[in-house]
């Protein structure tokens, strides 16, 4: 398997699993205000994440099917049962990639069930259970289940946290991002004040996401750099990790300006009948934030397969 195909799983499997578990979270969050319910009238919702989760059970083999072939340094053609059975049974990655599996088949025969009711966010706590389940099983594929001993289980817990934030985080912004590209809400209907208030109730949800995003960051890769500044200036793994810090100050700075200037100025011109230009304005930093999560998509799928050290 080449390092170009490894890394382009890794970043479909962390794009998928946190699609899967921010999109149900952001619906348990925003069906209490009814503001999702309503940016999303007409949206296949529970068809999109029916998909999804079907993808997400592909992946999950391909990586299964991968690994071992990596581990064992035979071509993905000789891999057989018995190797198949040797990394599901005996490795750590391999018992974690057996609950992803039965998790997103579980997500899968749920999305697949509430697809067709008219109240489909009945389903979100327990979907967005079962998605973050999954997804917390990924730390399992990189460094965090590397260590030993107390300091092992809280790199392990930090890892975990991480993986489910940046989830929360990245899916909502991706959801917004899609909202806003809608060609009907560029005329200042209902809908679109649906939006905006779905985009104001999320700052709390936002601010929750971004602290544990920095503690938990700040222990995880703390922890796997010896707490060394030199390791972060001296290799591949410390200086790919400053890039990606550098893109999550952008999200950071892209998301106060959405707080605290575009979302009060989308609001204000709703009120006045004229919200076209404020769209436009969010439109395009809400897409520059979702390339920046993007990136940091794509730098996290590479760090996992570097040595910190």
């Amino acid at each position: 398997m080449s390092d170009l195909s490894a890394y382009t799983l890794r970043f479909l499997e962390y794009l998928v699993l946190m699609f899967l578990f921010g999109v149900p979270l952001l619906g348990w969050y925003g069906s209490r205000r009814s503001a999702l319910v309503d940016a999303l009238a007409g949206w296949p919702l529970m068809g999109m994440l029916w998909v999804t989760a079907a993808i997400g059970v592909v992946l999950t083999g391909a990586d299964v099917v991968f690994k071992t072939a990596t581990i064992i340094g035979m071509s993905i053609a000789d891999v057989d049962r018995a190797s198949l059975g040797w990394y599901l049974l005996e490795t750590p990655a391999g018992r974690a990639a057996m609950v992803r599996g039965a998790l997103l088949v579980a997500l899968v025969f749920v999305f697949g069930w509430h697809r067709r009711r008219s109240q489909p966010g009945s389903v979100f706590p327990l979907a967005a259970t079962l998605a973050g389940g999954a997804l917390a099983t990924l730390a399992w594929n990189g460094h965090a289940a590397a260590g030993e001993g107390l300091w092992g289980v809280l790199r392990l817990v930090a890892g975990v946290v991480h993986l489910l934030a940046a989830g929360g985080w990245i899916a909502a912004v991706l959801m917004f991002l899609v909202m806003l590209l809608r060609r009907e809400e560029t005329s200042g209907n209902a809908r679109l004040r649906s939006t905006h208030d779905l985009l104001h109730a999320f700052s709390a949800l936002g601010m929750v996401f971004v602290g544990a995003l920095v503690v938990s960051g700040i222990a995880h890769y703390g922890d796997l750099t010896g707490w060394s500044l030199s390791a972060l200036v001296q290799s591949t793994y410390g200086k790919l990790l400053l890039f990606k810090l550098a893109l999550f100050g952008g999200m950071l700075g892209l998301g106060a300006l959405h707080n605290w200037t575009r979302v009060p100025r989308l609001g204000r011109a709703l009120t006045r009948g004229d919200p076209a230009q404020e769209v436009r304005a969010l439109r395009q930093s809400v897409a520059a934030e979702a390339a920046l999560a993007t990136l940091i998509l794509i730098i996290v799928s590479v760090l996992g397969t570097l040595s910190p050290h």
